[in-house]
């Protein structure tokens, strides 16, 4: 049997004695804590159950980051958020792996550097053709690290004023999909006029 919110109470207990308590609410099948536990998340938890026996567990810290996606967070935002943690679990940044993320962006075949080194290669301008992509792949890397780098500056920047920054930013796939499908449309609307 389910136990009510009201059954069940939760203590954490830190490392330097001090003790917090949480009630619980119920939900859609789950309760959930009243309160936030607060980092770090290495404690003893004492969960007691009315009319039971208190039980006790230890909690320790390990290495993850959080990222709050509110109400909306999924198991598709999780399962992404496994697979870049596993990725990149025990190694660090570093200025070259930026810049090296930006050249194979700009190097990745666009339609655009495809068609400037077929024009090149029909003309026996091979060394042209090279030269234009690698100088696109260049210039896209460029670009890539710095729009990169700006943006992380900025965030971090508005996140300080603004606390809906993250419900936001949740958002913008959403509204960038229904601006690219106006623009489609528009494009398209132009198009079968001019027939």
């Amino acid at each position: 049997m389910f136990p009510q919110a009201d059954e069940i109470h939760l203590t954490t207990i830190c490392s330097d004695g001090t003790e917090q308590s949480f009630g619980f609410v119920a939900k859609s099948g789950f309760l959930e804590s009243v309160g936030e536990i607060p980092e770090p998340h290495a404690f003893k938890a004492r969960l007691s159950l009315r009319g039971q026996e208190s039980v006790e567990t230890m909690f320790e810290e390990h290495g993850h980051s959080h990222m709050n996606l509110g109400d909306e967070d999924d198991a598709h935002a999780r399962a992404h958020a496994a697979d870049i943690r596993k990725r990149f679990e025990g190694s660090s940044v570093t200025t070259w792996r930026i810049i090296l993320f930006g050249l194979t962006g700009g190097l990745i075949p666009c339609p655009a550097a495809i068609t400037v080194l077929l024009l090149c290669i029909q003309l026996k301008q091979f060394s042209l053709g090279f030269t234009l992509v690698l100088c696109f792949g260049i210039g896209l890397a460029i670009t890539m690290v710095s729009a990169g780098v700006l943006a992380a500056l900025s965030l971090r920047h508005i996140e300080r004023r603004w606390t809906g920054v993250s419900t936001f930013a949740r958002k913008g796939p959403y509204a960038s999909a229904v601006l690219s499908v106006f623009v489609g449309l528009y494009t398209g609307w132009i198009g079968w006029s001019a027939i």
